[in-house]
């Protein structure tokens, strides 16, 4: 993350539980996507976007 300006925000425990609940469902709602697909491309895709909102929830867990 060096060398990259980064974005930032502030939130309360709530919003913080909230956000993940809403990532959770996209979590879920990707893997279903992925599965259901027979392109290539779109699942590379789905998996790479996976990872992100993954990544995030995790990012958001621990700060918690």
């Amino acid at each position: 993350r060096e060398g990259i300006e980064m974005t930032r925000i502030e939130l309360t425990e709530k919003e913080a539980a909230i956000l993940i609940e809403i990532l959770e469902s996209c979590l879920s709602d990707l893997k279903t996507e992925r599965v259901r697909t027979d392109k290539r491309e779109l699942h590379a895709e789905f998996i790479e976007r996976e990872n992100f909102v993954g990544d995030l929830i995790k990012r958001l867990e621990n700060k918690k």
